[in-house]
């Protein structure tokens, strides 16, 4: 009797069976990024009043703000991902009653919706941020958020946004 090895043969056909399995897995792992990247960034309409609300629990006195400008939303690259953001611009009141200067952040949404501020002192990757933006930076991420607010807001169109200079409490 004969006796063929067909250990080779085995081989080979198990590791051609796992580059096609990799192929159709990292194809779907692909579509679904894209699916939840497409739930993720819808432009947000009401971005304006989004912001306001936000602003109304930002800001230590959000009355008598001035110099107030706001960006039109556009999807811009934060961390790893592409999210629609916009840059707001304005002057107000700390709590001790004075002005503090011209501050910029930027307002990130997530489903069309207002997510959360980046300013100067934004901790990136912290355990208290949101969902999101530990998503766009990841833990341990040492990104700069004045880069981060240089680069996404340095050559935005601003527009005045009367509604914020208008604010009560």
């Amino acid at each position: 009797m004969i006796r063929v090895r067909c250990r080779p043969l085995r081989v080979l056909l198990a590791l051609c069976l796992a580059a096609t399995l990799t192929g159709c897995v990292s194809g779907r792992s692909r579509e679904l990024r894209e699916e939840r990247e497409a739930r993720v960034n819808v432009y947000p309409d009401n971005y304006r009043a989004d912001i306001l609300a936000a602003l109304h629990s930002y800001l230590s006195d959000p009355t008598h703000v001035r110099n107030a400008y706001v960006s039109e939303p556009s999807l811009k690259p934060i961390g790893r991902q592409n999210r629609y953001a916009t840059c707001v611009r304005f002057d107000a009141r700390n709590s001790d009653g004075r002005y503090v200067g011209s501050k910029d952040v930027l307002a990130v949404f997530a489903g069309g919706r207002f997510d959360q501020f980046i300013d100067e002192s934004t901790q990136l990757g912290s355990a208290n941020q949101t969902s999101i933006l530990k998503e766009l930076f990841g833990p341990g991420n040492d990104a700069n958020p004045a880069a981060v607010l240089k680069e996404q807001c340095g050559a935005a169109e601003y527009k005045r946004f009367a509604e914020l200079e208008a604010m009560t409490r």
